[in-house]
């Protein structure tokens, strides 16, 4: 058995995933589990830490590239045969004359017990082989389930994908043991993550790095917290040379090669937009005929991570209406188009961030807060189970009312709890009073429900402001990095 004492001391808000997957290894038979997720989310070193974690594990890693136009079915077997000989410490190469040749040898090799079998970026596999999938499942009935406490794990980032062909195929269904989606890490595994630095670094600093990047695992890594916020992203965003400068480039091109432009398009659409757009509001913006293209990347970019619909709540029915709008939900994607995309074609190395940064900042501090929306409603001593709603709130205009729009809304039970949301480089003052009141006197207040105010920011707030007595709470979104 492995340590779970060693597991909350090695690694940085994966804790739950290892525990499961270390856990699924059965005495009896094969298992297969699937875990997927955005890029530079860490799925490949959340699959490496398993041995290191783990007691008398054998891994084998295998990892496929995206497809390349010229490369032939034939030429990436001969890659992916080579990967599998260094990986089994191979002197001759496998048999790899077809990928059923390939993969039962892969099979075979597996023999001893507590090996884990690795297939990375799995979507990008025998991409010109159409039966490959079919091929696999047949050497998983005859071969790969049969091996007592061996392992397959099939990862990979176009979370469609997986979807589509592993986990809602007829013959998968019942075989995955667990299925893990890899989101950010949470503002509680920052301490694990950077060490004692933290510690000295102004919690504001902290918050401005991750609103502008998410706390994405391989981003993180090239922050410096002995440095501002400023310098950091000055290095990475603007300075041309920097890792976040063309990132977004290389990471959007190798998922969406196919239809990366109009994918593209639509999330610099929604980005520039300072409210989320409908689907109708999309295409028009786009100067497009709205159709089912639009619901398939609409539906692929929400489930690797990029966008987020925005529903319409039922406050009365405590249901869930079938509007939504559209936001972008990952971090430096939106950074990328707000900020460093409208840059990109200065001249000389380094471009200027732009003079609406911090406001920018403010946008998506938003974000960052729906991120972590557990540790707001810990702060506002509500159970997940008594949340019918925590999301942010769009409620449409009719004759009756008007539209609005709030940064967060959290109904539990017949409270409702109204949630701004302030990244201010300065001290919020008083004048965020009126401005929550408007909000709130346009929202439709059913009978028997009452309405509370609450304030959640990442700096500093007046004393005027806990004077006036309005908020029912203020919520330091610092604290979660210091919470549980």
């Amino acid at each position: 058995m492995y340590s779970i004492l060693m597991i909350y001391n090695m690694f940085a808000g994966r804790k739950k995933e290892i525990k499961q997957l270390l856990e699924s290894f059965s005495r009896t038979k094969g298992t297969l589990n699937v875990i997927r997720g955005r890029r530079r989310i860490g799925k490949t070193r959340l699959i490496k830490e398993l041995p290191v974690v783990g007691r008398n594990i054998t891994l084998r890693y295998l990892t496929s590239s995206p497809p390349v136009e010229k490369m032939s079915d034939s030429e990436e077997r001969v890659l992916y045969a080579e990967q599998v000989k260094s990986q089994f410490e191979l002197s001759y190469m496998p048999p790899h004359t077809t990928w059923r040749e390939l993969f039962a040898f892969i099979a075979d090799q597996c023999s001893t017990r507590r090996t884990i079998l690795a297939i990375d970026e799995i979507n990008w596999l025998a991409t010109r082989s159409s039966g490959f999938m079919s091929v696999f499942f047949e050497l998983w009935e005859n071969q790969f389930t049969h091996k007592k406490e061996v392992m397959v794990i099939l990862s990979g980032s176009l979370s469609s994908w997986i979807e589509e062909n592993i986990l809602m195929n007829k013959g998968f269904v019942g075989r995955v043991s667990v299925a893990i989606t890899l989101k950010e890490l949470s503002l509680n595994d920052m301490p694990t993550f950077f060490g004692a630095r933290i510690k000295k670094t102004p919690s504001v600093e902290v918050l401005k790095m991750l609103s502008a990047v998410g706390a994405v695992p391989r981003y993180l890594e090239e922050l410096d917290l002995a440095k501002t916020a400023g310098t950091n992203l000055s290095r990475l965003a603007f300075d041309k040379s920097g890792f976040l400068h063309d990132e977004f480039e290389k990471m959007f091109y190798d998922l969406f090669s196919k239809e990366n432009r109009f994918y593209r398009t639509i999330l610099e659409t929604i980005s520039q937009s300072k409210r989320g757009l409908t689907a109708k509001e999309l295409a028009e913006q786009m100067k497009l005929t709205y159709s089912g293209r639009y619901s398939t990347a609409i539906a692929v970019l929400e489930e690797v991570g990029f966008l987020k619909r925005q529903y319409t709540w039922d406050i009365a029915r405590r249901k869930q209406g079938k509007k939504y709008a559209l936001k972008i939900s990952d971090n430096y994607t939106a950074f990328y188009f707000r900020a460093i995309q409208p840059t990109r074609l200065q001249s000389g190395i380094h471009s200027e961030a732009p003079k609406h940064l911090p406001s920018l900042l403010g946008l998506q501090f938003e974000n960052l807060v729906h991120n972590n929306v557990a540790f707001i409603l810990d702060q506002l001593h509500i159970k997940p189970s008594d949340a019918a709603f925590a999301a942010p709130y769009l409620q449409t205009a009719t004759a009756q009312r008007e539209g609005c729009q709030i940064d967060l809304l959290i109904q539990a039970r017949n409270r409702v709890y109204v949630c701004e949301c302030k990244l201010y480089n300065e001290e919020i003052t008083r004048s965020i009073i009126p401005e929550v009141q408007t909000k709130i006197a346009k929202l439709h207040r059913p009978s028997g429900i009452s309405f509370h105010p609450v304030l959640i920011h990442g700096n500093r707030v007046a004393e005027s402001v806990f004077e006036e007595d309005y908020f029912d709470e203020i919520v330091h979104l610092g604290d979660g990095l210091w919470a549980y």
